[in-house]
């Protein structure tokens, strides 16, 4: 199984790749305007109504009277469903179409958003929650298998990094919206207006998506060809499930995963009841102070992308150095708390190491799955990985102590520390991989 790891991996796949590179800018660029607008805007929503409930959180701790883990439970919710249909959505991305399990995805998330906040007691937010997590699980294995057919292999990094931009961009642009809302109705509300867009954006995937571009009739002869011929290049050969199931390297990378989003999880959801804490001020300016991190984030992912793409070493070290960062500052933020500006300052730190090698990481792991089962690899490691956001909201709860939420966040720190060093010795094992396969 061939392994990207370093830039260049070899002569050849360097000239394919600039081949590659320099066809993409004599031919039209459909994939990225029409397919990559597309897959951007649906994360983006999907996101929004995955983590607004984070905003709504202090108002519902309020209006329940939830304990730490009560409401660790509550915003875990989502992710105890997602995880179950990470490996059954890339079985169905590759049955019957990604197209059309995102179509119906982004359908049933935009009701179940709406949904939320119809409910009227703890049980039902917790029920359609756990729903709306069931229907985004199949989201990112279908998104993995569009990306892998509809873009080159010179320019997957970059499409693979337009979907994790979503993740610090959609709360940054979420935060303040849902602030305002809920400030100017309640969270109920909020919840409905946020869930509307998913099914708007469920109508435009069933009339201008396509699963792959062999059979689109929208982009040029030209652009199909260069697709198709440079698309294979820098990837795993094809091979049965089984043989992803039985590699230890796979696992190790899905328990890397696990480590990180406990850590970005705990810490992101947990994030704007702490700020009240620090604050002490109304809904409206936690969530503007909320968003300061994420918008540092998107910043930061951008940025650490550019300059993993110019460096010539390695791309491990553009998420390796960011988590021992992002640890370090988590743990050292409690000691800090009763000062705003210094915690808001580590928090910003926290914020731009959790989020800015993630999709380079992303680009990495999917070089080293079979072509053809990128839909299914993709989410076994997100069925793995993901685990983290069922579990670390509640540890971060149940570890906060006297109701102080930054007390519980060292759960987060430790986590990200210890996703830092397995990502190094796995990083390590891939190399060892790749030189024994061509010895």
């Amino acid at each position: 199984m061939a392994d990207t790891l370093t830039k260049p991996a070899d002569a050849d796949m360097t000239r394919h790749g600039a081949l590659a590179s320099a066809a993409g800018t004599r031919v039209a660029r459909a994939r990225w305007i029409r397919m990559g607008t597309l897959i951007f805007l649906a994360y983006l929503g999907c996101y929004v109504d995955r983590s607004n409930i984070s905003v709504a959180a202090p108002e519902m701790i309020r209006e329940f009277g939830m304990t730490g883990v009560v409401t660790g439970f509550l915003l875990a919710a989502f992710f105890w469903g997602y995880v179950v249909m990470q490996i059954p959505g890339g079985w169905l991305a590759n049955r019957f179409g990604p197209k059309w399990v995102i179509v119906t995805s982004l359908a049933v998330v935009g009701v179940t958003g709406i949904a939320s906040g119809v409910a009227s007691t703890y049980d039902q937010i917790v029920g359609i929650r756990f729903v709306m997590g069931v229907a985004e699980g199949a989201i990112w294995p279908s998104f993995a298998t569009i990306i892998m057919r509809w873009f080159p292999s010179s320019e997957r990094s970059r499409a693979v990094n337009l979907a994790q931009y979503v993740l610090p961009l959609s709360s940054a642009l979420m935060a303040p919206i849902a602030g305002a809302l809920i400030h100017l109705t309640d969270w109920r509300v909020m919840f409905i207006v946020q869930g509307v867009p998913l099914l708007a954006l469920a109508l435009a995937w069933a009339w201008l998506g396509n699963s792959a571009p062999e059979h689109d009739t929208r982009i040029s002869a030209a652009e199909r060809s260069m697709i198709l011929s440079s698309r294979d290049v820098s990837t795993g050969d094809a091979a049965p499930f089984s043989a992803v199931l039985r590699r230890p390297l796979i696992w190790g990378i899905g328990a890397a995963y696990f480590l990180w989003l406990t850590g970005l999880y705990g810490f992101g959801l947990w994030l704007p009841a702490l700020i009240k804490q620090l604050s002490a001020t109304g809904i409206g300016n936690v969530s503007v102070l909320t968003a300061i991190p994420f918008a540092f984030a998107a910043l930061g992912l951008y940025l650490n992308t550019r300059w993993s793409n110019r460096a010539g070493h390695a791309d491990n070290w553009h998420f390796i150095v960011p988590l021992v960062i992002g640890g370090i500052a988590i743990l050292l933020q409690p000691l800090i708390r009763d000062n705003l500006f210094a915690s808001m300052a580590m928090l910003v730190v926290t914020g731009i190491c959790l989020y800015s090698g993630i999709g380079i990481w992303w680009s990495w792991t999917l070089s080293l799955v079979p072509r053809n089962q990128i839909g299914s690899s993709a989410g076994l490691v997100n069925f793995i990985g993901n685990w983290g956001g069922a579990v670390g909201p509640i540890l971060v709860g149940w570890a906060a102590r006297g109701g102080n939420a930054g007390s519980g966040f060292y759960v987060a720190g430790y986590a990200l520390l210890a996703s830092a060093a397995l990502n190094g010795l796995l990083w390590i094992a891939a190399l060892r991989d790749r030189a024994d396969a061509t010895v």
